[in-house]
């Protein structure tokens, strides 16, 4: 009895599917938001409200602003020649250094491609009884290698305090 239902109630939602599917999404007519502004545009703004600024006032405030920016700033580096020595330093700088760096990418890249394979490996002995049992072994043996060069250049003989390794 649940089974039929629950067949029923798909049928009932593929017909309604299909019936949204079916009516147009609605839309405003073109030009809706141009026509709406320049209404709002000529009505008396409420007490209180300020009206609207045209767009063309931002535009104009904000070139404004960039050239007296610029004026200044031409006007700083034409008088104070210490400021236009320290902006070519500092591009010169920045330039020579994003060339240098650049130079370097084939290496970084090989190193980058060296340290993927190694990883690779590394990752398919670990996932191995054996190869997990290998790397333990050789991690103890060159633990145990490095103690025993420690006490080789450190240690303190008693003829004269120190070892003849730290002499040199």
């Amino acid at each position: 009895m649940e089974h039929d239902d629950l067949k029923h109630d798909a049928d009932l939602d593929a017909q309604l599917l299909a019936l949204f599917r079916a009516v147009d999404p609605p839309a405003p007519r073109p030009g809706f938001a141009d026509r709406t502004m320049r209404a709002v545009l000529r009505q008396p703004t409420p007490l209180g409200r300020r009206p609207l600024r045209s767009p063309l006032a931002g535009l104009v405030g904000w070139a404004a602003l960039i050239a007296g920016v610029a004026v200044s700033a031409w006007a700083i580096a034409v008088n104070v020649p210490i400021v236009t020595t320290a902006f070519t330093a500092l591009l010169r700088g920045g330039i020579g250094g994003g060339v240098w760096l650049l130079q370097f990418a084939g290496a970084g890249i090989a190193v980058a491609d060296v340290f993927a394979a190694v990883g690779r490996a590394a990752s398919r002995v670990v996932v191995t009884r054996e190869g997990t049992t290998g790397l333990v072994l050789m991690a103890t043996v060159g633990a145990l290698s490095l103690s025993a060069l420690h006490r080789l250049l450190i240690s303190e003989g008693p003829e004269r305090g120190v070892s003849r390794w730290q002499e040199l």
